[in-house]
């Protein structure tokens, strides 16, 4: 079965994201419209309701409504009930004309004939007076009793007026309180002013009252919830057709968005097949403008293609450098083992063959081994512990357990205590590398001097001797494998490895290598950590 790809899948993911984010806001939608459409319908009851308030009163003890009460606008009727549930007048059908004795001031949901209708009802008092009595006679000139106002108003403060022959402020208010029969202890003066008529004076007087004899009417309100629903239809069908239309543009937005991330994945990817298919592998991933991540992706394959470069490199150069140190003692082999193996050869021809096989078999044993051991160091295949360790001791030990040739001296300035992180097994090797090359490349009857000091914050590791010296044009090739000194200067064959071995090892304690050479004179290795 095929994979997918990474472009594919992100696309998919990209479309299942957004169709879950458009499924959750469009239900979102929906709710917030059906509690918007709710309770904008639930206040437009309400509305009507209390609007209507203030189109009723008891005038001069009768009840009116006035031609401005409204019983039917936008889908609302409103009717108007006695305290006992005793229908008075409205519009609404007969079929909806219920009991106002639901939850007074609620909004609440009905059932009628298999509809549902939003029902609201309020209970109206009437404890608020005005009258108007003549200020000569004391007669009451007229009445009204309104419903309860929502506003409390303030009492305004007023001024006794007495007329001759007539009453005054006070006794007008008596004689209204007495005729609405309330007590003054339960009512509250809104305001008293006087009024002038054509042929006459009155005084005018507010007041509302804890206490009313005048019955209560219910207001009710009914409206169907059809209209709440049919909103609600006409946005989930909306919505249901603006789905796809969002799907489908979160698909080509994907798509792209996707293909544009990738592309540079994908040269990446085309780049890397390249340099795999090819011979070259010098070449780098190219990751210019891209992103951060696809940019630290690029770079690390370029690392790991650096290293595949250096090991192949290295690779090559063993074979290259084994082939041909071992060309000669192979040859010398062949040779040996033709001489033996020929008629004219007697006995001791064929010992002494025997004896150069040996020697040279022994020669290139020492020349593979140091040849891997170079190679590992230069690879980095193997990973050395380095621990806290006495320089100074290691280094004593080594040069009294070394024995020179040539009656060459070994003379050692060793400070004490001096201390390293170092893997001993390979600082061993360091420091019998550069003795071996100096006695090697010593004159007869020479001397060699070892040191070892702390300097700067430094730790200065020194071999010297006073042997054929090393060329200026020579001195940086001594680290190079296989470079050996002039044979026409020197009588000591070597394979050329010691001091490559050397810098490796130097290279894994964080040190430095250093030499100083003159013809005929002295050379002088330096490792600093």
């Amino acid at each position: 079965m095929k994979k997918l790809s990474f472009k594919t899948i992100t696309t998919l993911w990209i479309i299942l994201l957004i169709s879950v984010i458009c499924a959750l806001s469009i239900t979102a939608l929906i709710v917030m419209s059906m509690k918007t459409t709710d309770d904008k319908n639930k206040q437009a009851i309400i509305s009507a309701v209390e609007s209507n308030m203030d189109e009723m009163e008891y005038s001069n003890g009768i009840f009116e409504v006035e031609n401005d009460f409204v019983f039917y606008s936008g889908g609302i009727y409103c009717d108007l009930f006695t305290e006992k549930g005793e229908y008075i007048m409205g519009e609404t059908p007969d079929a909806l004309i219920l009991s106002p004795k639901y939850k007074e001031n609620s909004v609440t949901e009905k059932e009628i004939n298999g509809e549902m209708y939003y029902v609201y009802s309020m209970l109206l008092d009437f404890t608020k007076y005005e009258y108007e009595i003549d200020v000569l006679s004391g007669q009451i000139i007229s009445y009204e009793v309104d419903v309860t106002p929502t506003v409390k108003h303030n009492a305004v403060p007023y001024s006794e007026t007495n007329f001759q022959d007539g009453i005054n402020t006070t006794q007008a208010i008596d004689i209204a309180l007495s005729h609405a029969g309330v007590s003054e202890e339960d009512t509250e003066i809104i305001g008293v002013e006087l009024i002038n008529y054509h042929n006459r004076n009155a005084f005018k007087i507010d007041f509302t009252s804890s206490y009313s004899s005048y019955d209560k009417v219910y207001i009710r309100g009914i409206c169907p919830i059809s209209d709440t629903i049919q909103t609600f239809d006409t946005v989930a069908k909306n919505a249901l057709y603006f789905f796809p239309a969002f799907i489908i543009i979160a698909a080509i937005g994907a798509y792209i968005i996707t293909r544009k991330t990738i592309r540079p994945v994908e040269k990446i990817t085309e780049s890397a097949q390249e340099i795999s298919s090819g011979n070259d592998l010098s070449k780098r991933l190219d990751t210019g403008n891209a992103p951060y991540e696809i940019h630290k992706l690029g770079e690390t394959f370029n690392d790991m293609f650096k290293r595949l470069q250096s090991s192949f490199e290295n690779e090559k150069r063993f074979t290259s450098d084994a082939s041909h140190e071992l060309r000669t003692p192979l040859a010398v082999i062949k040779a040996e083992c033709e001489y033996a193996l020929s008629e004219n050869a007697d006995e001791n021809d064929r010992i002494e063959a025997l004896e150069s096989i040996n020697e040279q078999n022994e020669k290139m044993t020492g020349l593979v081994s140091a040849l891997l051991a170079v190679t590992r160091a230069e690879q980095g295949t193997k990973r050395f512990t380095l621990e806290k360790g006495n320089l100074s001791q290691l280094t004593k030990d080594i040069c009294n357990n070394f024995k020179t040739t040539k009656n060459i001296k070994l003379i050692s300035h060793i400070d004490s205590e001096i201390e390293i992180n170092m893997n001993t097994a390979l600082i061993t090797q360091l420091v019998e590398n550069l003795l071996s090359n100096a006695d090697k490349y010593g004159k007869e009857n020479g001397v060699i001097v070892v040191k070892l000091y702390e300097e700067n914050n430094q730790i200065v590791l020194s071999v010297r001797d006073n042997g054929i010296g090393i060329s200026e044009e020579d001195l940086p090739k001594i680290w190079d494998r296989f470079y050996r000194a002039d044979s026409s200067r020197s009588e000591t064959e070597g394979f050329g490895l010691g001091l490559s071995l050397v810098k490796k090892i130097a290279e894994i304690h964080h040190a430095e290598c250093f030499a100083k050479s003159e013809i005929n004179e002295f050379t002088e290795i330096s490792i600093i950590f």
